[in-house]
């Protein structure tokens, strides 16, 4: 486990008033519930969530862009 995966359970650990320990055991718990079956089916959701991340990111990159111009457009007297 690395610094930063210790740092997310220990928050949620507290977050959830569980110990360190109860909170490892219920996450190795949630990942032993899912059927090994359906582990490609959540490959493939991620992945799409993944291309749709990045699509929104573009959309909004061209937004914050077309906002840009047009407020430099509105304050050179356009």
């Amino acid at each position: 486990m690395d610094p930063i995966q210790k740092q997310r359970l220990a928050r949620r650990a507290k977050l959830r008033g569980k110990s360190f320990s109860q909170e490892v055991r219920d996450a190795v718990d949630m990942y032993l519930d899912v059927p090994v079956e359906n582990e490609a089916e959540l490959r493939g959701l991620a992945k799409a969530a993944n291309h749709a991340a990045d699509r929104m990111i573009k959309n909004l990159d061209e937004t914050v862009a077309y906002v840009d111009r047009v407020l430099r457009h509105r304050r050179n007297g356009g």
